[in-house]
């Protein structure tokens, strides 16, 4: 378990081991950028493997249907060239700018906090809740 004086180095830093997190291992190994996910949960996957392992999900690209379950072995699947390092069953509580680096310590991030540490690199981060356009 990481403590708060913990150093992760590495070149990307995921929070967040589901579908999506583990699609942007696949991506950035492709530029050959390592990656370090971290996640609440115990397991990757996300909710698709937490929530509804054994339901049918029909809306991934490419494939008609699939469980979660299958999406999640399937994307650790895809990723296992790349040799992520997963830290499970831990949170962020925020990220912080450190000289030319960001650091982290556990809990939940404020977005508009973490959007702002990145600012100085040159990285936009949006968030978006509820419906799509704004009103």
């Amino acid at each position: 378990m990481l403590t708060k004086t913990d150093v992760i180095k590495t070149d990307a830093l995921i929070i967040g081991a589901g579908p999506i997190g583990l699609f942007a291992v696949f991506e950035l190994g492709l530029l050959d950028i390592k990656a370090h996910l971290i996640d609440i949960l115990d397991k990757v996957g996300g909710q698709c493997a937490e929530l509804y392992p054994e339901k049918p999900i029909y809306d991934i690209p490419g494939i008609p249907e699939i469980s979660g379950k299958g999406l999640s072995d399937a994307l650790m699947e895809q990723i296992k060239p790349f040799a992520p390092t997963f830290h499970l069953n831990e949170m962020v509580e925020n990220v912080e700018k450190i000289g030319e680096r960001l650091a982290g310590s556990g809990g939940e991030p404020k977005p508009e906090e973490f959007a702002e540490a990145l600012t100085p690199f040159g990285i936009s981060v949006n968030f978006f809740w509820g419906h799509w356009p704004r009103e």
